[in-house]
Order: C-alpha cells, then structure tokens, then sequence
C-alpha cells in the first residue's frame, strides 16, 4: 500500500492512492480517535451535500448554508457514508458556511504536487482560514490533513 505525505504550514497529510487499500470507513474504524469526540462538517457527500433527515435534526445535526453540522461525535456509526466524501473536523462547534470542496475530483490529493497550482493552493487557502483540525476526504483515494502530528505518525501504521 503506497502512502503519500506532505507537511505544510503545521499541518501534516497522508493519502492512500488507492481506496481499495484503505476507505474512509476503515480509517474511522482503525483510528476513532480522528472523529470521537469532535465536531464535524461535512463539505462533500457522494459529490454533493449531505441532506439531515428529521431525525438527524432532532440529535443535533445542523444546516448552514449547504453544510451540514455535526454534534459532538460519540461513535464513528453516527457519521453519514457514502463516497466522494469530505469532512472538516474540529474540537468545538463552528460555523462554516461555505467551502469550495476538491474531493470530487476524482485524482485530487493534498499530498500531489501534480495537481495545478492553482487548485491546489485554493482548497489550502480554505483550510488554513478555516483552521480545522483535520480534514478527511475520500474519491478514488483516501487523504487526512492534519495539526496532530501524532495522530499522523500513529496513521501511517494502519
């Protein structure tokens, strides 16, 4: 399995190239720690936007704008799955009302310097304003940004 890093601006990124190695829902499975306890925003669900069923709603989840917002996650079975997925996760409550996702290109990886300036550059701008704690997307591969630089070092054992 080939492992793409990159460290930028604090932050520290892996990415699995291949999502049959490695999907979002084994990565939750292996390292709940990513999601556990944290707030997350969904920018990306199966190449478009979540939509909350009442009972979501009703358990805390949150629209603004086309985001949906997350209560504090207590088990990974909580989070909505699909594919062509992208979560911002951070340690307390936000508000993001807009975030121009890359997830959906189906090749994009923070960690590929092939990828044009210009979009590459784009979808760091968001993520160093936004600030979150780790962003976790999922298209043809499976990639985490992330402050933790622990919790990198722990990922690139899975």
């Amino acid at each position: 399995m080939k492992i793409l890093e990159l460290e930028r601006d604090g932050y520290y990124s892996l990415c699995w190239r291949n999502r049959s190695d490695l999907s979002i829902l084994n990565l939750w499975e292996k390292c709940p720690d990513l999601v556990i306890g944290k707030y997350l925003v969904n920018t990306s669900y199966d190449s478009g936007r979540l939509t909350l069923s009442d009972e979501k709603m009703e358990t805390g989840w949150r629209m603004i704008g086309a985001l949906a917002h997350s209560p504090r996650i207590r088990s990974t079975d909580e989070i909505p799955h699909d594919q062509f997925d992208e979560w911002l996760v951070f340690d307390r409550p936000v508000v993001v009302e807009k975030f121009e996702t890359f997830v959906n290109y189906t090749t994009f990886s923070p960690t590929d310097e092939d990828w044009d300036w210009w979009e590459r550059e784009s979808f760091w701008t968001q993520v160093l304003r936004l600030n979150p704690l780790h962003v976790i997307g999922e298209n043809d591969a499976v990639y985490v940004v992330s402050r933790d630089k622990d919790l990198i070092s722990k990922l690139r054992l899975v």
